[in-house]
């Protein structure tokens, strides 16, 4: 899969966690464990990319004097009135 199709965060660490699992594999070949490394890697860099795709975003948001939009976490705080944990 090509690294772009990876288009959140989320994505990008399932597929390592996936790759952790298989290298710990005593049965994978080095050719194969490799090949596994080297996707890790730019997958590696493709989670670097979305966050600092979301880093610019946010800090657009603040600029415009919007208020950035409220993850569930936040909405649901604010429905039952419990503190939004950091």
């Amino acid at each position: 899969m090509a690294l772009e199709s990876y288009d959140s965060f989320e994505a990008v660490k399932s597929r390592l966690d996936e790759i952790v699992d298989a290298v710990s594999s005593d049965e994978l070949e080095l050719d194969a464990a490799l090949a596994l490394y080297e996707e890790a890697v730019g997958l590696g860099l493709r989670a670097s990319d979305l966050l600092e795709e979301n880093i610019e975003a946010q800090q657009g948001v603040e600029e415009a004097g919007e208020r950035p939009a409220e993850s569930p976490d936040e909405a649901s705080a604010q429905e039952t009135g419990a503190p939004v944990s950091a």
